[in-house]
């Protein structure tokens, strides 16, 4: 991949990545390189947009979909109840950012802190 503008990454100017099936390259605006790993030792190699949309809807039923109403209510329930939010994200299925984000503008929550029942 190469960038249409130089990236800084911690300092390092790098205007190039490459990604082939065994390393994982990053090269510095002098063409050096400055990160050359096996791709082995990388955890997550995000894939892109599509891929992460496709990796939650696997996850979650409900990823992409509106709220309705009767999640609303089910999620105003379960925060009452303090149910743990594994527990949450299992049978609302959506992610924790986005049960999180449902409560934000619900008014469950405040500023992070725990919900409010």
């Amino acid at each position: 991949m190469i960038f249409a503008e130089e990236q800084n990454f911690a300092g390092a100017l790098v205007t190039e990545v490459t990604v082939d099936a065994a390393r994982l390259v990053l090269v510095g605006a002098q063409g050096e390189a400055l990160l050359d790993v096996p791709v082995a030792g990388v955890r997550n190699v995000d894939r892109g947009r599509q891929a992460r949309t496709e990796r939650l809807k696997a996850e979650h039923v409900n990823h992409g979909r509106p709220w309705d109403e009767s999640e609303r209510t089910r999620l105003r329930e379960m925060c009452a109840s303090k149910t743990p939010m594994r527990e949450m994200i299992n049978q609302i299925g959506r992610s924790s950012g986005s049960i999180r984000g449902e409560m934000r503008r619900l008014g469950l929550v405040v500023d992070g802190a725990e919900p409010v029942g």
